[in-house]
């Protein structure tokens, strides 16, 4: 069985030479775009009319995204100075366990997304749950190294990672249509980072708000003393139980249509079995609230319908108002498919040589490595900046909510951003973002405190809503029907970084940010009380416990930080945050370099794909600009492209740019039976 697959602008392999290298007639300037009457407006209100009309299997993806980025997020924040203060576990021993695990955390990634392009989202979520519910009953109530690893290495890969990949964009995907997507993913990205400010909150006011709690060794499995970030390890695993409910119960795999949207992805033969089952999507919202928000809703749809019966004009000038349809996702294996095991892995092979072959494919890969520069500001800020904030001015600092700062933003923003730049070109919008983003370390390298903290997550969370939502979108948008899982895993591929990153932490924090034990417990408090006084000595303790330290009377206070520790050795952390602002720069520097290739407007033989071509139009790429081509696009009237050539602007009828398609026409790629 064959899908139909979008191909993506510089996948020039599959054209045949007569579509290729047309020559471009010249015109005159072209005329202002002059705004036609449509069913529904163009702008921000008609990207949520459109979204708000998707049915409600939307909605029920999106929660199961807040709770699954709860679970991930909330386990990651506290991560390193959980198994680092509570197991006893070095810096660098703790960057070495990290890094492994993230290995083994890819290979099960990789793993599930080719199972969900098998399976379907429904199957690999409620096996992914289930022995994620296993793992993190080791974490939350394992008290030995022997559990601590059993976590990390087996369980929490085996669940946890398989539900990290993109497993629920899949859903999400499918779900949403070519016109909806930028503003569903936005609405997706906000939801993801909505749990994990709830997570910064939420822990920091458990640290703050509740002390120790001891259970009696009687308590089977599960006695002992329970911190206040071990107790919000048990709320994720609760977590992790009740979004295994909400998946069995109402998780389904299906797939909506906009039978009026002209850049559709999917193509339903009439009269197949999938054209037989489809129905009418219910939105969302209901219609009577759709009336309160839009006054004009029904003057649209009317107009609409007096458009179908009554057409005065050619129909491909008509801007319709959308048209969901909905069909239950077709997989090989829920409908019977037999293949032999060897069969499947060899199809497995070929599906992703075929994918290599994509020059889509390849865009993505490029960005994805140009941006993992950048990324280690989202790991400096869960590995470096919790304990550098802790063990230089205290328990008491709110470390979780002033990383909440970011999330609290990526909240807020992406949808408004979304909606306002959704008819701009991508990189456009992402360049700016970048350049924001890569500065932002500056901001705490200058100022190495609680402020300089505050200043560099706003400043990074700015960059950020420019940019990574917009190229999540733009790698959806690319991703071939039908292999969406393994588009997304093969995507991802700059993911190998990361252990890589993780052990780097470690020594960063050894060497620039080092931990004091002999001033802190088992459990990672600081001994900042006084336990006993006398003449001669003064003795500090704990919440737990006692502390091997004797101070002179003189001595004011028991350290409360590790600047306090008579044994610690002060170092400047200035240096680590000017090397992340040096890695981060690499990020739009090579991104602005293989720009025209990422845009994909060229072919190999123009310069390298226009990588090597140098005017005042590729500088102005710095920053996002895109001169070199005027894209006029109209969804009435459809699309041309105009190019600016000797200087005159040159209007190319086939719609081609150096003799690559720059439209996405459909094309077969063949599935493996396995892949269906």
């Amino acid at each position: 069985m064959s899908i139909h697959a979008h191909h993506h602008p510089g996948d020039d392999a599959m054209f045949p030479e007569s579509q290729q290298h047309q020559l471009p007639i010249p015109i005159s300037p072209p005329p202002p775009m002059v705004a036609t009457t449509t069913s529904i407006d163009d702008g921000y209100k008609s990207s949520i009319l459109r979204f708000v009309l998707l049915p409600s299997q939307v909605m029920l993806i999106l929660l199961l995204e807040f709770l699954n980025s709860f679970r991930s997020f909330g386990l990651r924040f506290v991560m390193y100075n959980y198994i680092t203060n509570e197991f006893g576990i070095e810096d660098v021993n703790a960057g070495k366990l990290l890094g492994i695990k993230g290995f083994v955390d890819i290979a099960f990634g990789l793993a599930g997304s080719i199972l969900v392009d098998i399976y379907g989202v429904r199957k690999i979520s409620i096996a992914a749950l289930s022995v994620a519910i296993v793992g993190r009953t080791l974490l939350a109530f394992g008290r030995t190294k022997g559990a601590l690893y059993l976590a990390l290495f087996l369980f929490s890969p085996c669940g946890d990672a398989l539900l990290s990949v993109g497993l629920y964009k899949v859903a999400l995907k499918k779900l949403t249509t070519p016109s909806t997507r930028p503003l569903g993913f936005a609405l997706s990205y906000s939801t993801f980072n909505l749990a994990g400010a709830i997570a910064d909150i939420l822990v920091d006011k458990m640290r703050a708000g509740l002390e120790d709690l001891s259970l009696d060794s009687h308590f089977v499995g599960v006695g002992g003393v329970y911190t206040p970030i071990r107790q919000f390890i048990v709320v994720t695993w609760l977590v992790v139980v009740l979004t295994w409910i909400i998946a069995y119960c109402f998780l389904e795999d299906w797939t909506v249509i906009d039978t009026n949207d002209p850049e559709e992805d999917d193509c339903i033969d009439e009269g197949s079995d999938i054209d037989i089952g489809m129905m009418s999507a219910k939105p969302m919202v209901r219609l009577h609230i759709l009336r309160r928000w839009f006054p004009n809703f029904d003057q649209l749809i009317r107009r609409e319908e007096d458009e179908m019966h009554h057409p005065q004009g050619d129909a491909t000038t008509k801007c319709r108002a959308p048209n969901y349809k909905m069909y239950r996702t077709q997989y090989t294996r829920s409908t019977g498919g037999r293949t032999s095991l060897y069969t499947c892995i060899t199809d497995i092979f070929s599906q992703i040589a075929a994918l290599l072959q994509l020059r889509s494919t390849w865009r993505v890969l490029v960005f994805g490595f140009a941006s993992s520069a950048i990324a280690m500001n989202w790991t400096f800020s869960e590995m470096i900046m919790p304990p550098f904030l802790e063990r230089r001015f205290g328990e008491s600092i709110p470390i979780y909510t002033i990383q909440s700062i970011n999330l609290f933003g990526c909240l807020i923003f992406p949808p408004i951003v979304g909606a306002i730049t959704s008819g701009r070109e991508d990189f456009s919008v992402i360049m700016p973002g970048l350049w924001i983003m890569a500065i932002s370390p500056m901001f705490v390298a200058m100022s190495p405190n609680v402020i300089g903290a505050c200043a560099w997550q706003v400043f990074m969370t700015t960059g950020e809503v420019l940019w990574s939502p917009r190229q999540t979108s733009w790698t959806a948008s690319l991703a071939p029907t039908g292999s969406e899982g393994l588009f997304f895993a093969i995507s991802s591929a700059r993911s190998v970084m990361g252990p890589l990153t993780d052990f780097v932490m470690g020594v960063i924090n050894q060497t620039y940010n080092s931990n004091c034990p002999e001033c802190r417990d088992q459990y990672g408090h600081f001994c900042e009380a006084r336990l006993n006084e006398d003449e001669n000595n003064l003795q500090c303790a704990s919440a737990q416990e006692s502390c091997n330290i004797v101070l002179d009377n003189n001595q004011q206070s028991c350290p409360k930080t590790c600047l306090e520790c008579p044994t610690w050795e002060a170092t400047d952390p200035s240096t680590c945050w000017y090397l992340l602002l040096l890695a981060s720069l690499v990020t739009p520097m090579c991104i602005w370099f293989y720009l025209p290739f990422l845009r994909g407007n060229y072919d190999r033989d123009y310069k390298c794909y226009g990588i090597l071509s140098c005017s005042k139009n590729r500088l102005f790429g710095i920053c996002g600009a895109s001169a070199e081509m005027n894209y006029m696009h109209n969804r009435d009237g459809g699309s041309q492209l105009y190019e600016h050539v000797d200087g005159q602007y040159i209007v190319n009828e086939s719609n081609e740019i150096g003799g690559i398609n720059s439209f996405e026409n459909e094309t077969e790629l063949t599935q493996s039976p396995g892949l269906v």
